[in-house]
């Protein structure tokens, strides 16, 4: 990942299999990976005994992600994108995507389901994406860019993307006999024709982004949504999460992820 090439390279060691010191979540443990409440945040890469001695006598400590991308202007929104609600709300509803899983739809569905309920005063929504198919990255980059920049277009543009997604999918099989993995944004179209998910979307804002910043924007949404995955990764394992989608709300993982469930834990 441009900028933050160490960070990328653990995500995807974590996501290979790769076994590192994990904390461990406490009962009812909210709001840990939350940098405007806290300003360390669990850490996989933390070290005991001999590999913290080592560093220590090089005159150096583990690498933190908010170090990292602390030099970014967004720093906070790519850790911890609140797409619903404030960011100190007494609650916490954590997403995790997989937009290649198809049942994130059905997820992601109850969770809009449920923030029509839940008072964003009460409750804030925070999304991350870990997806098994590598554009997921990129079109979470563009939610947080959303989260900030044009506050309160978050929610619905996941519902497009993740319904676009599907689309295309479904288009790919029948214009073509299958659907191929979305590893970068020319694979999630069904014809030549068509504008990829994210420039697509761009030009459906009001106002839609300028021309002249389509491209760096882009670029921008695949380093965010790296640094929002690399989250992704960190809290699966903080909170013992063992496949994508899921529902975390104030530190305890959903069983079913319904609407219903969803506004029941935050009561």
């Amino acid at each position: 990942m441009r900028g933050l090439p160490l960070t990328l390279c653990l995500g995807i060691l974590l996501l290979s299999g790769l076994t590192l010191p994990q904390p461990a979540a406490s009962e009812g443990d909210a709001n840990a990976f939350n940098p405007y409440v806290r300003k360390t945040l669990p850490n996989a890469r933390d070290t005991s005994g001999e590999g913290a001695a080592m560093l220590q006598q090089m005159g150096s400590s583990a690498q933190r992600i908010e170090g990292e991308a602390g030099h970014r202007p967004h720093w906070r929104e790519e850790l911890y994108p609140v797409i619903f609600g404030e960011p100190m709300a007494p609650h916490e509803i954590l997403v995790l995507l997989d937009f290649a899983n198809p049942i994130t739809h059905n997820v992601w569905d109850a969770v809009v389901q449920a923030s029509r309920t839940v008072s964003p005063s009460k409750a804030k929504i925070a999304v991350f994406g870990n997806s098994a198919e590598k554009y997921g990255t990129d079109l979470m980059g563009f939610a947080i860019w959303l989260s900030y920049s044009r506050k309160g277009r978050g929610m619905d543009y996941l519902t497009w993307a993740l319904a676009r997604w599907d689309t295309i999918k479904a288009d790919q099989k029948r214009l073509r006999g299958a659907a191929i993995p979305f590893e970068m944004e020319f694979d999630a179209v069904a014809s030549q024709t068509d504008y990829p998910m994210i420039f697509d979307y761009m030009n459906k804002l009001v106002p839609p982004v300028r021309e002249m910043d389509e491209v760096t924007l882009s670029r921008y949404c695949y380093d965010a949504g790296n640094v929002n995955m690399y989250q992704a990764v960190q809290i699966a394992a903080y909170y013992g999460v063992k496949k994508l989608p899921a529902i975390i709300v104030d530190g305890k993982v959903l069983p079913q992820a319904s609407a219903d469930a969803i506004v029941a834990a935050v009561k």
